[in-house]
């Protein structure tokens, strides 16, 4: 068993190194490429998997880099927060699969193989920031999934998804500085690099170190998380980005701000005046996250700047669940983050397959796709119904538990705003289904289309059978993730 810790480093390394050979190998060869990517895509998910029936076994572990051991050398450390590598890689994996036909319309014939090594490189990047135990190097994976999630932006044809990749980086950016910049005050305040042993050298005797290292963290992880009011850069990102791209973003790219968030817990353990403070901040911008994100995305006609929106509203959900500080609350967030990641894989891949046979946007234009496309339309319907968080849904798990969390904490209000929000979501998601299924085609463009091909329609099918699977399988995440979250949050 000792040895799979060697295959730590793989969960990262394979999907970097598989993206840096993509432009090698195939740079003109398109279909070549696709292939390359969906293999190594699924290869890392095997490794992940392997993972975790290590950590099933015998619990956390961890990997030192080249034999130097922490605090001096790099650690590797696979928990259960690092376990979503494995939902995080099949899902980058369906969208790698989805990009086949996709890709080839959306995508600069030329810029093709470079956008699936972006894909790669962008898993490595996230994979590699769930599993690293040193401060330095979360620096550097932020770094590599960030700078190739504003590359990925800019692969759409045409002008707008290159003005909001220039602004996605220009909010990254800041972000990422935050962060190095807190990483710079631990190192000079404790010596140490290591997120355990710095966590243990912590004076909290000192606090203007202290509250600067955490303020940096949590207004960079923030960022990245589109957090409200630090969202702006979100809603254009994800609509110009190419639909599997936009899933990514979604699922994968801004989950790593929460989970940097949880990693900042973890480390200012100690200072529990200032993470008061903190979480209580976090409750109130979750709340108007919540809400504002549901009203914007409400008044929405873009269906993809919709979809957009809603990942702000389900941010602020999980920034509520976190804030609240219970168990209760943090598991429905940590539940939250991997069931909203694949509800929102499933709407963005669905609206991409409609956008690739139709051309159209607009929601008033999808009157009657369901005639045309049965299969990705009750996809598209089915993972509205999952956002809006109807059981038995996956939507419905994490809320439920974040609501839960908020009676606990003597908060009704806060459950309030998660209902709200909840009803939000469902009339606009009301307002698609009523479209696609009630009303008559209004767009020859409609009524000249059929069914996206197997490679788009199957991957959307799975995930949609995933927000299923979820929801009913809801004790058992909500067990795991409450269980991930008692080294953060100890009784």
């Amino acid at each position: 068993m000792s040895r799979w810790s060697h295959w730590l480093p793989l969960v990262a390394l394979v999907p970097v190194v598989g993206g840096a050979l993509v432009p090698v190998l195939f740079r003109r060869h398109g279909r070549a490429a696709y292939a390359w990517t969906v293999v190594v895509a699924a290869s890392t998910t095997l490794v992940a998997v392997m993972l975790m029936q290590r950590l099933s076994v015998e619990g956390p572990f961890s990997y030192a880099a080249g034999g130097w051991l922490a605090p001096y050398g790099i650690e590797l450390r696979f928990d259960r927060i690092a376990a979503i590598t494995i939902p995080f890689s099949l899902i980058a994996g369906l969208a790698m699969v989805f990009s086949r036909a996709y890709a080839e319309r959306a995508v600069d014939p030329a810029r093709v193989p470079f956008y699936y090594a972006l894909l790669l490189i962008n898993l490595g990047g996230v994979n590699g920031f769930l599993i690293t135990g040193d401060l330095f190097n979360l620096f550097v994976f932020v770094e590599i999934f960030s700078v190739s999630a504003y590359a990925l932006v800019a692969t759409a044809r045409g002008p707008v998804p290159g003005l909001a990749a220039l602004q996605y980086l220009l909010f990254g950016a800041v972000s990422s500085l935050l962060v190095l910049f807190a990483v710079g005050v631990v190192f000079a305040h404790t010596g140490s690099l290591n997120l355990e042993d710095a966590a243990g050298r912590m004076d909290f005797s000192k606090p203007m170190p202290v509250a600067l290292a955490l303020g940096g963290f949590a207004i960079g992880f923030a960022v990245k998380a589109a957090l409200f009011p630090v969202h702006l850069w979100l809603p254009d990102a994800h609509a110009a980005a190419p639909a599997p791209v936009s899933a990514i973003l979604s699922a994968l790219v801004v989950k790593t701000g929460v989970v940097g968030m949880l990693r900042t817990f973890e480390l200012f353990a100690g200072a529990e005046a200032m993470l008061s403070t903190l979480f209580t901040l976090l409750i109130w911008l979750g709340a108007l996250g919540a809400l504002g994100g549901a009203v914007m995305a409400f008044v929405q006609r873009d269906i993809k700047l919709m979809l957009a929106y809603s990942t702000v509203t389900n941010i602020g959900y999980v920034f509520i669940g976190l804030g609240l500080a219970n168990l209760n609350a943090a598991g429905g967030a940590g539940v939250h983050v991997v069931n909203h990641a694949v509800i929102k894989t499933t709407l963005f891949l669905a609206v991409g397959a409609v956008i690739h046979r139709t051309g159209l946007r607009d929601i008033d234009d999808l009157r009657g796709l369901s005639r045309r496309m049965p299969l990705t339309a009750f996809a598209l319907a089915f993972g509205l119904m999952a956002l809006a968080g109807i059981p038995p849904t996956a939507g419905f798990v994490g809320k439920w538990q974040i609501a839960l969390g908020a009676l606990e904490a003597g908060r009704p209000g806060l459950m309030a705003v998660v209902i709200i929000g909840g009803v939000l979501v469902l009339a606009y998601g009301i307002r698609v289904i009523n479209a696609m299924y009630f009303r008559a085609p209004a767009s020859v463009r409609v009524l000249g289309a059929d069914e996206a091909p197997a490679s788009m329609w199957l991957p959307v099918l799975i995930l949609a059978a995933g927000c299923l699977a979820l929801g009913l399988a809801g004790r058992m995440t909500v067990d795991f993730a409450m269980m991930a979250m008692r080294s953060v949050y100890p009784p």
